[in-house]
């Protein structure tokens, strides 16, 4: 076996064992990406010891689909968030949530316009670092939002021949007590699980979770429960929490609930339901909270989806800020080091 063999199967054995070990984590997208980027070189150099022409060919199309792809990724990637923005306020109204997506949209318009000239015009070392330091927390922030994707698609992977002994719902809010299409689509994806996972051999009991907010007639625990029995879930594998204002006290206290009819070290297997944009951080929370939970999540629309998305990135996020604020401080230091090397070192040597 070659060291390349060896490289491989290591990145393979670690990527794996995290997805079915502990995947509730931002690091499983870059343990995903180090182990597809290793299995592509591993193949390559492969080919081009056995199939040369083949080798070249593939190398060849990976570049001209990066030249050619990457610059039609990110103006199609503008053009969603900017159309999918301006139809989000349309339809929702002008809150300041619903910004996101257009305001990002705009920003890496104005970026990608004003960073090129920003950088010719460089004079002094303070201006240097300044635009040092923001060039790196802008890619920094890029690179987080590629892990939260790749983490989120990865946490939505069910993985198959699991079965599961209790269902939690989680909340999103009521209108009086009515429950609105977002949440219907949360109750009607949790009623579809139950009916796959539950037996007679082995029951599945359903948490509906959510407190009764000022502008509520009801606890939305009771009112999420009140639809599904008339979508003919049975009533006696319904369980009721009445009291979370948040997602963490959603799975806090439903994980008080299970323990309360399992026991503190009963063995059980859970599956947390919430909206797709919402299932990492959902299950980040649950990990918080000591729950052992896969998650799934129902339907948005697509114009509403991508803003949401953004809104759960910045709370993950922030979620780990001190750590991506030491990070990010320790950058500016090493940015810093550079600018005075270059500024006093380099620059007053040069012809």
């Amino acid at each position: 076996m070659t060291i390349a063999d060896v490289i491989v199967l290591l990145f393979t054995v670690v990527f794996f064992t995290m997805f079915f070990i502990e995947r509730r984590t931002m690091w499983i997208g870059l343990a995903f990406t180090v182990w597809i980027g290793t299995v592509l070189a591993y193949s390559i150099l492969f080919l081009e010891v056995h199939e040369l022409r083949l080798a070249l060919g593939i190398s060849l199309l990976l570049a001209v689909i990066f030249v050619i792809g990457f610059p039609f990724y990110l103006i199609s990637f503008i053009w969603l968030l900017i159309t999918s923005g301006w139809r989000l306020i349309k339809r929702e109204g002008r809150r300041l949530r619903n910004f996101l997506s257009l305001a990002f949209g705009l920003f890496l318009i104005v970026w990608l316009i004003v960073s090129p000239l920003i950088l010719i015009r460089l004079q002094t070392a303070f201006s240097t670092f300044v635009f040092g330091s923001i060039t790196v927390s802008v890619y920094y922030f890029f690179f987080l939002m590629a892990l939260f994707a790749l983490a989120s698609i990865l946490n939505r992977i069910q993985i198959p021949f699991k079965k599961y002994d209790y269902i939690i719902v989680l909340g999103s809010g009521l209108i009086g007590d009515q429950v609105p299409p977002l949440l219907a689509s949360r109750i009607d994806k949790g009623i579809e699980r139950f009916h796959r996972f539950h037996s007679t051999k082995r029951p599945v009991k359903v948490i509906f979770t959510g407190g009764q907010g000022s502008d509520e007639k009801l606890p939305e625990g009771v009112a999420m429960a009140n639809y599904a029995m008339e979508k003919g879930l049975p009533k006696e594998q319904i369980i009721i929490e009445d009291k979370a204002v948040n997602t963490y006290e959603n799975l806090l206290f439903s994980k008080q609930l299970i323990e309360a009819e399992r026991g503190a070290h009963g063995k059980y297997n859970v599956l947390t339901v919430t909206n797709n944009f919402h299932v990492f951080r959902a299950l980040l929370w649950a990990r918080k909270v000591g729950v052992k939970s896969d998650g799934i999540g129902s339907k948005t629309k697509f114009y509403f989806w991508l803003n949401a998305l953004i809104r759960e990135f910045i709370g993950v996020v922030a979620m780990q800020k001190k750590f991506h604020i030491a990070i990010l401080l320790y950058s500016y230091l090493i940015i810093l080091a550079l600018v005075l090397i270059n500024h006093y070192y380099v620059l007053p040597y040069l012809p």
